[in-house]
This record gives structure tokens, C-alpha cells and sequence, in this order.
């Protein structure tokens, strides 16, 4: 329960009130105590000074010292005088004692004593004391402290009862002081109250204030006309977006950021077949794409398929983004949705049409380059049969060249068929979480007697705290040979080959490999036509080899990009995608 602002003001107040009065009367009691004790003192000194003038005066009338000191303690017994205190230095016998606590004066005679006259604290006395050396007595006034705070206690009683006056009347005061304040404050609360039962902003406040409080009063009613304006404003605002929403042709699915659906608009709904699925089907299809987004902060797109009432594919194109506040908050997710059905259909004929006609360049392209090799077979072979028949010793080390370079251009052939199957039926990737350094490593393994035999140093730089995408194992490792054999060709005559990894700006949605080397370079005409098949600038390559590691890129959601200059070297730029999710076609 919620405390009136009027207890929050009036206690506060009054324990400021009480707090201040407390000192106050400390203070003077304190005041009073030590003045009162520094005059007790004070008087024991000047008893102190008479009593040894008048031991002296003694001593010097009674020639008998036994006789003074006798007169000397009837004298003072007689007299009465309170807390007074004499003994003898020599033995601690005590010669007076007027009404004063044993045990606090064997205290005092325990003490070292000087000369004096001083005071010492003892317990709860304090002892004024000076010693007679003729005598070798001690005089002391004994003063208890409770004697002394009572005496302080009823000379300040009328100070207390006036401060408890001034606290009464203060806190009368305060009480007016505060519900004047408080009454417009709760009238104010009221009026909120009302407003916010009713939803009418019309209803003006009337307070004729001239202080803080009416100035107050005055901003709040101006602000109910502002907020009356900017709610028909947002009234009209929220019409036309639902306007908007209606008709726009792309379906729109909203959810909190718990995945739960908030609003889904009629397109989407028309997409989301059959009707009495919609819902269930949105949650179904949806969820993990929704949860995804929410969880890695991402934008994701993804190609959702499935039969339509009549058994037919469907292709819809669903991309999910945050729904982020003007603060900068998240409040949930979006996603838009795309019937791309017919597209997906014209895309699969033009893939079909593309197909077709890269075989037919297939074709040019194999019987060409088998025509070639098999001719300088056949020629090497019709020569050797020749030598064979007169061979001698001079024609052995030419009819091993030869040998040798038929079985070049049959594994070049081999090559070429390798590459062309590649390239004409890639397999499907196998997706899976894969340490791109360390199929690095095992490529560098592979082929790493070539980089020594051609006098090529390799360097990595990982500037990566995790290497980890989600790709096809077996296929980066083709990307990362193929791409690495194309550096040792440009450095044929040496070089450096720099490796780096990197995580990409766009919310390290990639990591970034980079091949550089500082062999010969691309011609800029050519750096086009790099990933067509059966182009190469190697007379020794098929032409497939880059052709098929932009295939595997593709395949694998990643993306390869090449920068070149001629006699300044190559750059490779390849990104593998880090999350797990996946298009379906």
C-alpha cells in the first residue's frame, strides 16, 4: 500500500524537527555540565590553597606537630566540609574521609600523585588534590559526576520545556505546512486517476495557485491537450497503417519476444493455407525461424515450401528482423512474407535452360581438349614403335622422355574429367559444423612439398577467436586446394602466399578467408571471365578449376570474390556463413 505524499513529507519533517531539538538540548546540557564541573574544580583548587594556608598557620601557633595535625582533622571534621579526603603519604592511612567511597579513594591513593594542586578521574569521581610536604599529607575534594548531572538536570529544565514547546508547535505547524501542499497534489492524483478510468482527456483541472503548484497544475492541463491532440493524431496514424497492412501485397506476421504471434495481416493469411491452419501452420513453419532472430539478434531469410489444398508446391519467401522501439529496445520480431511460387518455376527452367547450354560447351570444350592429347599420344606412341625396333643405348634417354610425356598428357586427360564431373553433377553439401583452420591445415598437408619444391612461403594470420562455419567439410577443402594451386601457378618462380581469417562488419554474419599471393597477376579483361568454364590462362590447366570452386561456394551460402592486378598479385576473398540456418528449395 502506497504512502500518502503527505506522510512522506510531514515525517521527514518532523523527525528533522525532533533530531534538531535533541542536539539543541544536548548541546546545553553538555554546556552546562562542563562549565558546572570546570566550577566545582575550580572551587577545589581555591579550598585546597585555603586549607594548606591554614595547615601552615597551624603548624606554625602549635609547636607540636602531633598536636597541630590533631587540631587540624577535629577542625575540619567539625566543620563538616563534604568529600574531603586526607591521608597520609607515608602510609596511605586514611586521617578524613567525609562521606566518599572506599573503594574509589584506595583507587585514587594507588595513583602516582604529584605535588599538585591537580585532578585526577577516578571511577565516577574526579579528585582534586595537593600534597603538604611538611606533613607528607595529601588533601583531596572528592566530586561524584551523578551529583554533578543531576545539579546540570534541574538548572536546564526550563530550557527542556521550552524546547518541547517549540516541538509541539512545530510539528502543529508542519502538519498545516504539509496538507496545504499536499491537498492540490492529491486533487491532481484524483483527476490522473479519473482520466485514466474514463480514457476522456477533455476534464480540465482548477487550481488558483500563484506558487510552484499552480504553474504545476496549469503544465498538466496544457499536457492533456496535447496528449488529446497526439492520441486523435495516432488514432488516425493507426488506421491508415492497418490501411496499409490490409492491402500492402506482401504478408506480415508480427510476435513478441517470446515467438508468440501478435497480428498477422490478410495477405498472409491468404497465403497461409488451408484456413483453418493459419495459426497452428504460422507457429509450426515459423517458431524456430522467429526464436532464431530473436536469439542471434540477425536478420534471416529463408524459402519455406510445402503443399498447397490441391497438392501443389509452394514457395514462400519469409524474411524475420527485429522489431526495435525508437529507445533502441527489442520488442519482438517481423516477418515478410512473398509468394514466389511462379518465380521459383522460372527460375528451375532457366536452371534447366542454363544446364543445357553449358553442356553444349561441355561438349566443344571435351572435344577439344581430349582430341589434342589423344593426337599427341597416338603420335609419341607410332614413334616409339619406330625407335623400338632399332633401339640402341643413344635413343634410351629420349625414348624415356617420351613415355613420359604421354603419361602427362594422360593424367591432364584424367584431370579434365575429374574436374568436367565436378563441375557437371556437384553434389549436394553435407552442412555441418566445420573448423575452417583446420581443414586449412590438412590442405597445407596435402600439397605442402609442392610449396617447398617452388620456393613459396606461406603465412596465416587468424584474427578470429573462433573459426567455426557451417559448411561442407569434404568441398572446402577442394575450395581451399583448388584455390591454392592456382597461387603456386602464378608464383612459378616463387613467391609469398598470405592466408587470412577474418570476421566480417554485417553483425559477423561471415568469416572471411583471404588468399593473397604476390605471383603475376589477372589481366583486367580477364578477371571476368575467371569463373567461366574451360577459360584458363594456365596452358597445362583444364579451365574447370576455378568454375568448380565457385559452384562449391554457392553450394555452401558462401561468397568468393577475386581482386587482381597484373605483375602485383591475387587476391581470393571467400566468406563462409557462421550460423546454422539454411534456404530450403
Amino acid at each position: 500500500m502506497r504512502n500518502s505524499i503527505e506522510k512522506k513529507i510531514l515525517i521527514p519533517f518532523i523527525i528533522i524537527l525532533m533530531v534538531s531539538i535533541l542536539i539543541i538540548v544536548i548541546v546545553f546540557v553538555v554546556n552546562g555540565y562542563n562549565l558546572l564541573l570546570d566550577n566545582h574544580i575550580n572551587i577545589s583548587y581555591r579550598n585546597l590553597e585555603e586549607m594548606i594556608l591554614t595547615i601552615e598557620k597551624v603548624n606554625d601557633d602549635i609547636k607540636d606537630e602531633i598536636g597541630a595535625k590533631d587540631f587540624i582533622i577535629n577542625f575540619y571534621k567539625d566543620l563538616g566540609k563534604n568529600n574531603l579526603i586526607i591521608f597520609s603519604d607515608d602510609d596511605d592511612e586514611i586521617l578524613l574521609n567525609t562521606v566518599l567511597n572506599n573503594n574509589f579513594i584506595e583507587e585514587f591513593m594507588n595513583e602516582e600523585l604529584n605535588k599538585g594542586p591537580e585532578s585526577i578521574s577516578v571511577g565516577n569521581y574526579i579528585f582534586t588534590y595537593q600534597k603538604y610536604d611538611k606533613w607528607n599529607w595529601v588533601i583531596t575534594y572528592g566530586l561524584n559526576r551523578d551529583n554533578l548531572l543531576i545539579e546540570v538536570m534541574e538548572s536546564q529544565q526550563y530550557i527542556i520545556l521550552v524546547a518541547l514547546i517549540a516541538l509541539v508547535f512545530s510539528m502543529h505547524a508542519s502538519i498545516f505546512i504539509t496538507h496545504n501542499i499536499s491537498k492540490p497534489i492529491k486533487m491532481l492524483a484524483e483527476h490522473c486517476n479519473k482520466i485514466v478510468a474514463d480514457g476522456i482527456y477533455k476534464d480540465r483541472i482548477e487550481i488558483d495557485r500563484n506558487d510552484e503548484i499552480g504553474t504545476l497544475a496549469d503544465a498538466f492541463n496544457n499536457m492533456l491537450d496535447t496528449v488529446q491532440n497526439n492520441t486523435d493524431r495516432l488514432i488516425e496514424a493507426t488506421k491508415f497503417n492497418e490501411d496499409i497492412l490490409r492491402n500492402v501485397s506482401a504478408g506480415i506476421v508480427t510476435a513478441d519476444q517470446h515467438g508468440s504471434v501478435i497480428s498477422i495481416n490478410q495477405t498472409a493469411e491468404n497465403l497461409l493455407i488451408p484456413a483453418a491452419e493459419k495459426i497452428g501452420l504460422v507457429k509450426e513453419c515459423l517458431h524456430e525461424q522467429i526464436m532464431e532472430t530473436l536469439n542471434t539478434k540477425m536478420k534471416i531469410n529463408k524459402i519455406l515450401a510445402f503443399d498447397d489444398e490441391h497438392g501443389n508446391k509452394k514457395y514462400i519467401d519469409v524474411t524475420t528482423s527485429l522489431l526495435i522501439g525508437g529507445d533502441g529496445s527489442i520488442s519482438g520480431a517481423i516477418c515478410n512474407f512473398n509468394d514466389i511460387t511462379e518465380r521459383k518455376r522460372i527460375e528451375n527452367s532457366m536452371s534447366t535452360l542454363d544446364r543445357l547450354t553449358t553442356i553444349g560447351q561441355f561438349a566443344s570444350g571435351i572435344a577439344h581438349e581430349v582430341r589434342n592429347p589423344l593426337a599427341g599420344m597416338k603420335t609419341s606412341i607410332q614413334v616409339l614403335k619406330n625407335r623400338l625396333c632399332k633401339e640402341d643405348n643413344d635413343m634410351i634417354a629420349s625414348n624415356k622422355k617420351l613415355l613420359n610425356g604421354v603419361l602427362f598428357e594422360i593424367d591432364r586427360l584424367n584431370n579434365l574429367i575429374t574436374d568436367l564431373l565436378n563441375f557437371a553433377k556437384p553434389s549436394f553439401p553435407n552442412i555441418e559444423k566445420t573448423d575452417l583452420m583446420g581443414v586449412l591445415d590438412k590442405s597445407l598437408n596435402l600439397i605442402g612439398e609442392t610449396a617447398k619444391k617452388n620456393n613459396i612461403e606461406i603465412n596465416i594470420d587468424n584474427n578470429c577467436k573462433n573459426t567455426v562455419a557451417y559448411v561442407d567439410k569434404a568441398q572446402t577443402e577442394q575450395i581451399f586446394i583448388n584455390i591454392i594451386n592456382n597461387a603456386f601457378f602464378a608464383m612459378d618462380k616463387g613467391g609469398t602466399l598470405n592466408i587470412s581469417f577474418n570476421n566480417c562488419s554485417q553483425k559477423e554474419k561471415f568469416i572471411e578467408v583471404i588468399f593473397h599471393d604476390n605471383g603475376c597477376g589477372i589481366q583486367s579483361q580477364d578477371l571476368a571471365k575467371v569463373f567461366n568454364p574451360f577459360f584458363t590462362t594456365n596452358p597445362q590447366g583444364t579451365g574447370l578449376g576455378l568454375s568448380v570452386v565457385y559452384e562449391l561456394v554457392m553450394g555452401n551460402r558462401g561468397e568468393i570474390d577475386i581482386q587482381s592486378a597484373v605483375n602485383e598479385g591475387t587476391k581470393v576473398i571467400i566468406r563462409f556463413p557462421i550460423n546454422g540456418g539454411s534456404n530450403e528449395n
